[in-house]
């Protein structure tokens, strides 16, 4: 049987030496790097190819937004699959990811006997998602055709932001600041700041450089 090589991207070292310690055991997978940057990640994998990698989707605040990377990642290393392993699971952000490349998903708080499951799954050439992940996005899908009136073409709907949050975005991409929007909208600051936030982690970014960068990718 041929060994599936899986390399780990995250920037916990908790999480990566928990991870290295569950797969090493597991039969047919073997682990060839585990990454803290994606600038040591992409460094690296040229002389130690992966075929499946395990990617944490929101790093820390000077890396690339989950969407971006994985794009980046898709040109570079075309025959590497991508697994996402993260705690933001909402079906919004799971869209995205397999929208942009990833071929799977589990969230970070489930069993971890799955994840085998997932990565031989993925090597050969299967889409995983985990039962509970699965379930979220037929119930986004569900809840879109019962209600119309939320859905247009606006890629942004695609991210399943709420009105309010798609009129703060649209205004912050417009150069608009919080305080204006609050204005604009007569709100409080605090407001358009939690919508801001909301929207940022439904569409998967950290960062303004994230959002504008997710945009572009969505034009």
């Amino acid at each position: 049987m041929k060994l599936i090589r899986v390399a780990l991207l995250d920037d916990h070292a908790v999480v990566r030496q928990g991870l290295v310690s569950h797969l090493g055991d597991v039969p047919g997978i073997t682990i060839v790097g585990a990454y803290k940057s994606s600038r040591e990640l992409m460094r690296s994998m040229s002389a130690a190819p992966a075929d499946v990698l395990l990617l944490d989707f929101v790093l820390g605040r000077d890396e690339l937004d989950g969407v971006s990377l994985i794009r980046v990642l898709r040109v570079r290393f075309p025959a590497c699959r991508i697994l996402v392993l993260s705690s933001h699971h909402d079906s919004a952000t799971v869209s995205l990811a397999l929208r942009v490349g990833a071929r799977g998903f589990i969230g970070k708080h489930e069993d971890l006997l799955g994840l085998a499951k997932a990565i031989r799954m993925i090597a050969s050439g299967g889409i995983y998602l985990s039962a509970e992940i699965s379930y979220k996005m037929a119930d986004a899908i569900h809840q879109c055709k019962e209600a119309p009136q939320l859905i247009s073409d606006n890629d942004l709907q695609f991210a399943a932001l709420s009105a309010r949050e798609r009129e703060v975005i649209r205004c912050y991409l417009d150069g608009m600041t919080i305080t204006e929007i609050a204005d604009k909208f007569n709100r409080s600051i605090k407001t358009i700041s939690t919508q801001k936030a909301n929207a940022f982690r439904k569409l998967g970014v950290t960062s303004n450089n994230g959002l504008f960068k997710i945009m572009r990718a969505l034009e």
